[in-house]
């Protein structure tokens, strides 16, 4: 193989090369552009004028000749076999059905000529009195200008791309433009006065049609064997090869295992965006030479941070101008970040534990744009999941707003909206990243992260589609680690659903766990939708009614106060909210609000007499009531777990204690009370070893379906939940005394927390332990160092309030109490964690046999 000779430019002296100005060489590409005219670069007929024009006079309808009296065309219709005038064809030979229709096509030609003439560009005819003007396109115009600062000469351009056997990759950085790019170049090279005659040509191409499609290929195809036949050719004889890629991020692996050189497009600055302005507006006077008025337009034009994010879409709208000074104003309104105004991130009602590194990540973002700190400190890399109304999409433009840089979305739904195919998709991903690498520094927001799938998702019927869709995350993710300016965020209601890959530390290092208002937070939550009314009002009495809300659910409740406070033409007031929560949610009866707080205080009860988890809050709301506890053991003993399902069936003992029955409270859906029990005594038995069985046969999420199949695994699983119900009977009934002190307290005040509940808390007679004396605690785990269990360590035993004998169990038959009776309220609300930082419990089946993640952090859900 002979190497080609690397022949000498006329201009690739160091000295011609700086002196060089890209405005010259920009100047030089658009001229040869024009001369050429191709329709890819060129437009005629702009508009630049507003020619004078007359009003018609008003005449009036009757004199204006009908339709039916209007001149005849001569023209012939289809179908028209018989001339108009019979006289002017006795002697014509006959019509057949071929000339009926070349008359038809004909006449529309004719008509369509017609209405067009005042569209179509005059033609030349050859005086030179009505040569037509062309223009660049938009975007050509602002590819050629890049093209050019990038490189500055053409003997700059020459010594980049010259190389025998480089590989160069070309980025964009700005969706839409790699296509325009790739052309522009390829004019550029094609051309003699900007590239040597006797000097062979680099081969280029995009940067996507430079490896074979996935279906084209096989699986363990290396690098080399991806690439078309056309690079692989120009690999093989040492051919210079430039690949244009819409951004560096979005390169298709195989390119990326050969390690091109990558050069960066110059970023689109003032002085740049300047000049094609000026092109745009030369046939208007708009140059800004001796202009003052256009010289005062073109110095508003955004500054370089912000000039760079513009794309072709932004030059095409602001082109439309037919001045100078409307397109500078409608560049500036594209260029401007988000500063809108209203509460910020400080205000936004969020938990400690979340709200920390989130405003880690704001400091850091703005530390690094100070140059204090390197990119490769800056937090990033942020997973929010919670339930739908918790804030998700409104976290990421607080932090994007507060950082003072932009914020660009995308899922894939809206990946998907062009097509549904997997390259039609994993395109539109690409055009995303290569969005927010454009508009740098930036946040990258992923929407519904979930959607994308899971590649070990049993029975997915899309398999491949989901295969090539997360692959094709994974790269552009993988292809904008490192990258400056791009923070990467995602949000999911189901972190369970994201496929693994994409959640690991590299990806996603931190999983934030966003959940409905608590207590503490909900009179800030009212005021953040509230806002710029209550500022100063005084909101706790409304925050304890709301309890439970989403912060979706509140922003309705202020909109229908505001529209209540607008029939009567006056401001919002408390009193505004307090009516239409009171139509949101209508008295519940006194019977049933006394139900639903015996209920609670069950709960609370069971959690901290066996020591599983500290009572926090309790609160009724509407048709329900809540209980927000913190776990406070996760070693995933068998002696926890069972603790854990006595506190589940805490508040359906408390009813029957009470009631003497228990009410359809703690059934219903996948987070009730039973709903948890139950799939946590299934994962006993399946999932964790701790059953009668040391076989694995499934996740805890998937063993519900095998009880509907396996009758002898559902009596096992339904003596575990009689244990643990007849263990909680036992805690509240011995604590039956506080138990109506308790739910009283609740009764009265709507919300119990804080030093009351602590109080009462503090009351609770701790459980026996089974195998163990009561007022034992059983023995801990061996520690290291250690080679036996902490010892049974006796505490006093504390005086039971009441017989055990009077306990009533489901077995007894119902129990005469004046209040007993059969109720069936809302299934409650599951309890979420307190602010402290632990992982929450035990009210949801948070069990898993891995070690608790430290960074997740659940805060309320309701």
């Amino acid at each position: 193989m002979t190497q080609p000779m690397t022949p000498t430019h006329p201009l690739t002296s160091t000295t011609a090369a700086a002196s060089a100005d890209w405005r010259g060489f920009a100047a030089a590409i658009r001229e040869s552009l024009l001369a050429e005219k191709p329709a890819w670069a060129t437009i005629s007929g702009v508009i630049t004028t507003h020619p004078p024009y007359t009003a018609p006079t008003d005449t009036p309808l009757a004199a204006v000749p009908p339709a039916s009296t209007a001149p005849k065309s001569s023209t012939p219709t289809m179908g028209a076999s018989t001339p108009t005038r019979p006289a002017d064809t006795a002697n014509a030979a006959p019509r057949t059905d071929l000339d009926d229709i070349l008359d038809f096509v004909e006449a529309e030609a004719e008509a369509a000529a017609a209405l067009m003439a005042d569209a179509l560009p005059p033609v030349p005819d050859g005086t030179g009195k009505e040569a037509t003007v062309y223009t660049l396109r938009p975007a050509v115009a602002l590819a050629v200008t890049r093209l050019a600062a990038t490189f500055g000469s053409p003997a700059a351009l020459y010594t980049a791309l010259s190389a025998p056997g480089s590989l160069t990759v070309l980025s964009a950085d700005t969706p839409g433009l790699d296509e325009t790019l790739y052309k522009v170049l390829d004019h550029t090279l094609s051309r003699a006065r900007f590239w040597p005659e006797d000097a062979p040509l680099p081969k280029t191409v995009r940067a996507e049609d430079a490896v074979v499609s996935k279906d084209s290929r096989k699986s363990d195809e290396s690098p080399i064997g991806q690439l078309v036949p056309a690079v692989r050719t120009a690999l093989e004889t040492r051919r210079a090869i430039v690949a244009v890629a819409v951004a560096a991020g979005t390169l298709p692996a195989a390119l990326r295992a050969l390690t091109p050189k990558l050069i960066r497009l110059a970023a689109l600055d003032r002085a740049m965006l300047a000049g094609i302005l000026a092109d745009a507006y030369s046939d208007t006077g708009s140059r800004g030479d001796g202009d003052r008025t256009d010289t005062a337009a073109l110095g508003r034009l955004p500054d370089d941070a912000h000039c760079k994010g513009l794309g072709p879409d932004d030059l095409v709208l602001a082109l439309r101008s037919p001045t100078l000074e409307g397109a500078v104003a409608a560049l500036v309104l594209a260029a401007a970040p988000d500063t809108a105004d209203g509460p910020g991130l400080a205000d936004f009602p969020l938990p400690q534990e979340v709200r920390d590194p989130l405003e880690q990540m704001v400091t850091d973002l703005l530390a690094w744009q100070a140059g204090e700190i390197a990119w490769k400190d800056v937090t990033r890399g942020l997973l929010l999941s919670g339930p739908p109304g918790s804030g998700k999409t409104e976290v990421p433009r607080l932090i994007a707003r507060s950082a003072g840089i932009n914020v660009i979305s995308g899922s894939i739904a809206d990946w998907s909206s062009e097509g549904a195919r997997g390259s039609e998709v994993i395109k539109a991903m690409r055009e995303c990243f290569a969005r927010a690498a454009a508009r740098a520094p930036a946040v990258l927001f992923i929407d519904e992260l979930d959607a994308v799938g899971d590649r070990e998702r049993v029975g997915d019927n899309n398999r491949t589609w989901t295969e090539y869709v997360v692959t094709g995350l994974l790269a552009a993710m993988d292809g904008y680690e490192g990258h400056e300016g791009v923070v990467i965020m995602g949000a999911t209601n189901h972190v369970d659903r994201i496929d693994k890959a994409i959640r690991r530390p590299g990806r996603f290092d931190r999983v934030l766990h966003l959940g409905y208002p608590t207590h503490d937070l909900l009179p800030a939550a009212i005021r953040w939708q509230a806002w710029p009314d209550l500022a100063d009002a005084d909101l706790t009495g409304l925050a304890a009614r709301a309890s439970g809300m989403s912060g979706a659910d509140i922003a309705g409740l202020v909109r229908s106060a505001r529209a209540r406070a607008r029939q009567e033409k006056r401001p919002l007031t408390c009193d505004d909210l307090s009516a239409t929560l009171s139509d949101l949610r209508p008295p519940v009866p006194e019977a049933i609000r006394w139900q639903i707080a015996v209920h609670e205080a069950g709960h609370a009860l069971t959690g901290a007499a066996t020591g599983i988890a500290r009572p926090q809050m309790l609160a009724l709301q509407g048709g329900g009531g809540v209980t927000q506890q913190s776990l406070l053991r996760r070693s995933q003993r068998r002696n926890e777990i069972a603790d854990t399902l006595a506190n589940d069936l805490g508040g359906r003992a408390a009813e029957i204690v009470m009631f003497g029955e228990p009410s359809g409270g703690a059934g219903g859906d996948a987070n009730s009370d039973l709903a948890r029990a139950t799939q946590s005594a299934a994962a006993m038995e399946l999932s964790w070893g701790l059953g009668d069985e040391l076989l694995w046969l499934g996740d805890p999420e998937m063993v519900l379906a095998r009880l509907r199949l396996e009758p002898v695994l559902r009596a096992r699983v339904e003596v575990r939940l009689q244990e643990a119900q007849a263990r909680a009977l036992r805690i509240v009934d011995a604590n039956r005394a506080l138990l109506e002190e308790m739910a009283t307290a609740l009764l009265r005040t709507g919300v119990l927390t804080g030093p009351e509940l602590e109080a009462l808390v503090a009351k609770v007679v701790p459980d026996a332990v089974a195998g163990l004396v009561p007022g034992q605690t059983p023995p801990g785990p061996i520690l290291p160092g250690q080679t036996t269990a902490a010892p049974v360590v006796p505490v006093p035993e504390v005086q039971r309030t009441r017989a055990t004998d009077d306990v009533a169990r489901p077995s007894d038959g119902p129990v005469e109490h004046p209040e007993a009776r059969l109720l069936t309220i809302a299934p409650e609300q599951g309890h979420a964690p307190a602010t402290l930082k632990l992982r929450p419990g035990p009210d949801r089946a948070d069990n898993t046999n891995t070690p608790p993640d430290p960074d997740i952090i659940r805060p309320f859900a309701a």
